[in-house]
């Protein structure tokens, strides 16, 4: 059973929340894909929107639509795993040279959820990665052995080939991955309100 271990956990809870997660090929410096899933409690909606780079040079393209997106909810909590992510958007910040008033803000909405499970609770996991607490919480991804080290090769073989399928592979894993940390958001969540923790 989850054990719960004194630190402010607080989560928030918004109307409209994102959940986002990047895939990356870290020997050609790049970030392909964006994947952010928009969860609107009012609407009861959930949309997946993969903001993906068909080649290389488009990892300019896809930054601003990602700025795009996540400023079309300018309230939204951004819930991520791990503080790659963060990392990430003030890298990319800086090489594309987006203005400060359009980042800082922007920062401040990050959640990272690794980091509250980890000072937060303790789990009968062999370790705290995304696929290990998430599976654990019964979520299961269509793809069993897709990893990020798999989606790095699918884009390898899509620009070798330009199959699609290779690309459609990347979008639902990461969508998998989006889909994973909402199901740990919402574990979380019930899991400090059944502890009575304020």
């Amino acid at each position: 059973n989850p054990i719960h271990r004194s630190y402010d956990s607080s989560i928030p809870t918004a109307p409209i929340e994102l959940y986002f997660d990047i895939e990356a090929e870290p020997s050609l410096n790049l970030i392909y894909l964006h994947g952010v899933l928009v969860v609107d409690r009012q609407k009861q909606t959930e949309v997946f929107h993969p903001l993906l780079a068909d080649k290389p040079e488009d990892e300019s393209k896809i930054w601003q639509e990602f700025l795009d997106l996540v400023w079309a909810y300018p309230d939204a909590p951004i819930f991520h795993f791990c503080p790659f992510e963060v990392q990430t958007v003030g890298r990319l910040a800086e090489l594309y040279s987006t203005p400060r008033e359009r980042i800082t803000p922007l920062l401040a909405r990050f959640v990272d959820l690794h980091e509250r499970v980890t000072k937060s609770v303790t789990l009968p996991v062999e370790s705290y990665a995304l696929k290990h607490i998430a599976r654990w919480l019964g979520f299961d991804w269509r793809d069993s052995s897709a990893n990020g080290a798999q989606s790095i090769y699918w884009y390898a073989q899509w620009l070798a080939t330009s199959d699609r399928a290779f690309l459609d592979s990347i979008v639902i894993y990461n969508e998998d991955d989006c889909r994973a940390t909402y199901h740990i958001k919402e574990w979380l969540t019930g899991f400090f309100e059944s502890q009575d923790i304020r």
